[in-house]
């Protein structure tokens, strides 16, 4: 089966500034399919050039490195410092002295995150579970084989006897 991606051999700079259109595209916004749209190119050219392009991918990566780093420090500025977020009442914003009035909005769920991330010895979800009892298999198959045996010796229209 070979790929519909043809390498553009006579025109390299146009792809490449299609690349560099995509790829600028993808660290303001960390998404395939909104990157593709302000690029003005189908989400399948992204992965048909990283399949195909040995130049592109690695300059995609450093690309999605850096804008997981910017995601990153925004969740950390959302969790720590907050978010000011504009107080209203039935709809109408609450002013005092002319001043719209404000509260800081923090994120508990990023800060967890965060935490699991940064320090997962501490932070983990831990499972255990515990067996009580003995389950032994072999045992009770072989009891299960006797009883068969012993079962088919009884009967007279089994054939053993």
């Amino acid at each position: 089966m070979t790929p519909n991606f043809k390498v553009n051999k006579r025109r390299p700079a146009r792809q490449r500034a299609r690349q560099n259109s995509f790829l600028a595209a993808y660290s303001e916004c960390a998404n395939v399919k909104d990157a593709a749209g302000k690029a003005k190119i189908y989400r399948r050219t992204h992965y048909d050039w990283l399949e195909n392009d040995p130049t592109y991918r690695p300059r995609f990566e450093a690309v999605r490195e850096r804008a997981t780093q910017a995601l990153e420090d925004e969740a950390v500025r959302r969790a720590v410092k907050g978010v000011e977020r504009k107080l209203y009442h039935q709809g109408r914003l609450i002013r005092s002295g002319g001043k719209v009035q404000t509260v800081t909005e923090y994120s508990d769920n990023l800060l967890i995150t965060l935490l699991k991330k940064f320090a997962p010895d501490k932070y983990r979800e831990r499972t255990t579970t515990e067996h009580t009892g003995s389950i032994n298999l072999a045992e009770r198959l072989r009891a299960a084989h006797e009883r068969l045996i012993a079962t088919k010796r009884n009967d007279p229209d089994s054939g053993a006897a």
